[in-house]
């Protein structure tokens, strides 16, 4: 090499900068796709711990206590376990709640007996084994509370409670937060010197062949690539220096003629002095032709910028109207009802109220049509928290004319109060766009009973949103392909094929989500998975 590249130098190249963050990016996604496994499954395997501790112990008690429960020896109870609870300093408390009402309660320095079980305690006591973390008010803190039922010779003679402490359970769980930290630590670590590493093995040449070739531009052909590796890099080094050993030799030819023509010139400047005349109007017209050549490029040039211009502002014409289509048909029903009551006369003012109030809804969800789609191309859009169940209904009562101009019944199961944040104006067009498609492949596939179900609710720390029509399904050989942006199935004139696809851009890239579909018994099912 000719110099030392520091880090910086190289930073400021974007190969650099691609290579360095590829890394840095791939091992955050692999360390979130850990974390998202492993936590919670760390999570379950410590509540299992718990729970097959307690289960051990609850065993014990029953079997060594059976013949004082029998006997009516409480105090026996009692002392046993008092002596468990001192022999495992994790276990709080041990009350055995008897089928007759004595309720035995035992901790580490005392006991008690009470005349009643605390309440929370009581909802534990079923057939079945119970456990779950609550607050204890005795300890004043969240334990681990266990409930078995006795079961002595088939009958049932009570109940064991038992509260274990949560110490151990947080620690573990710490542990394992410390040891993703580190390890997150130490990954970036070595990801950071091995990207760096990697990077600058491969940006040095390259800045070496760029430093020689700007060399080369200025006229400098003893200039060389000097790099010394047996890899495809070393190759072209190879064959750019020969390249330019070529040039040198080309020169040193050019240069000897360029002696010999001279001389030659100097024969035959009387006879080119008689043609310069020539010559510069020769010139002359060169220059002009150059000029024309030159503007008719450039009003090339603005022609295709315009003719890009016109190609996007009518992709977002089409898509505006692809989104307004079924306002502008609900609008028509609403004015088509006015114009049949006028007939009847049966109009009134709470029907044109309500008439006018559904048609400014509707006008004003179209000229929010115009800021959403403005909106989707702006980088600075904020994030809000909305309901997602109200966003749904929102949006049915957009479409729910058309439909039924259609014959079309929309059923609906949303759980309430399920809250993502994200776009709600962005959301509302991909609930209308999946429901526009799925009133078009039911007017198509001519289903008597035309319908379309809803469904949203919550699952893993997710928000889910299923929308199934019965119109039969999509071909297989296109179901891979209807996201794809200009494509579409519907006669030309009907359809722009940029509808899906918008709505996969919205749900993914902008709301971080994750939008799927396939076929089911009935029909379509479309699925949005957002995050709570």
């Amino acid at each position: 090499m000719t110099k030392k590249v520091s880090f910086f130098d190289m930073y400021k190249k974007k190969i650099f900068r691609h290579i360095f963050f590829s890394f840095i990016f791939s091992l955050m996604f692999l360390l979130l796709i850990y974390g998202l496994f492993t936590f919670p499954k760390q999570k379950e395997s410590l509540f299992e711990a718990m729970y097959l501790q307690a289960k051990t112990l609850s065993n014990s008690i029953s079997l060594v206590c059976a013949d004082a429960m029998v006997n009516e020896d409480d105090s026996f109870v009692i002392e046993h376990n008092m002596a468990v609870i001192k022999d495992d300093p994790h276990i709080y408390t041990i009350t055995v709640s008897k089928s007759d009402g004595v309720i035995l309660e035992a901790q580490k320095d005392k006991w008690n007996m009470p005349e009643t079980l605390d309440p929370k305690l009581q909802v534990f006591q079923k057939k079945e084994e119970t456990y779950q973390i609550i607050y204890s008010s005795t300890v004043d803190k969240n334990v681990f509370h266990y409930t078995m039922p006795i079961m002595i010779s088939g009958i049932e003679w009570g109940w064991i409670h038992m509260d274990f402490a949560l110490d151990q359970y947080y620690e573990s769980l710490d542990s394992a937060y410390m040891f993703f930290f580190y390890l997150t630590l130490g990954s970036m670590l070595v990801v950071f010197f091995v990207s760096y590493l990697l990077s600058r093995y491969i940006l040095i040449p390259i800045l070496e062949l760029t430093s020689t070739s700007k060399k080369v531009s200025k006229g400098d052909l003893s200039a060389q690539a000097a790099i010394g590796r047996d890899d495809e890099i070393g190759e072209f080094a190879k064959d750019f220096n020969s390249m330019i050993q070529t040039l040198s030799e080309s020169e040193k030819a050019l240069k000897q003629s360029h002696d010999e023509l001279e001389n030659r010139v100097e024969e035959r400047t009387f006879a080119l002095a008689e043609k310069s005349y020539e010559l510069e109007e020769l010139n002359r017209n060169l220059d002009l032709r150059v000029q024309k050549e030159s503007e008719k490029s450039r009003q090339n040039e603005q022609l295709l910028i315009q003719q890009s211009r016109q190609a996007a502002m009518g992709e977002m014409i089409g898509n505006i109207a692809h989104q307004w289509r079924q306002p502008l048909n609900a609008l028509g029903l609403v004015l088509q009802n006015i114009h049949f009551t006028y007939q009847m006369d049966d109009l009134n003012d709470d029907f044109m109220d309500q008439s006018v109030a559904k048609g400014k809804m509707l006008t004003t969800n179209m000229s929010k049509t115009i800021d959403d789609f403005r909106d989707f191309f702006k980088p600075n859009k904020l994030k809000e928290t909305f309901s997602l169940d109200k966003s749904i209904q929102k949006t049915v009562e957009l479409i729910e004319a058309s439909y039924k101009s259609s014959s079309i019944e929309v059923i609906s199961y949303l759980e309430e109060n399920v809250e993502i944040n994200g776009y709600p104006s962005e959301f509302s067009q991909v609930v209308l766009n999946i429901l526009s498609n799925a009133k078009d492949a039911l007017i198509e596939h001519k289903e008597l009973d035309r319908v379309v179900e809803i469904r949203s609710f919550s699952e893993y720390e997710r928000a889910v949103v299923t929308i199934e029509d019965n119109a039969g399904g999509i071909p297989e050989k296109i179901i891979t392909k209807i996201f794809d942006p200009y494509f579409t199935t519907k006669e030309e004139g009907k359809g722009t094929g940029i509808g899906l696809y918008m709505t996969k851009t919205i749900v993914e890239n902008n709301m971080g989500g994750k939008l799927s579909v396939e076929n089911s018994p009935k029909g379509a099912k479309f699925t949005i998975s957002l995050a709570l």
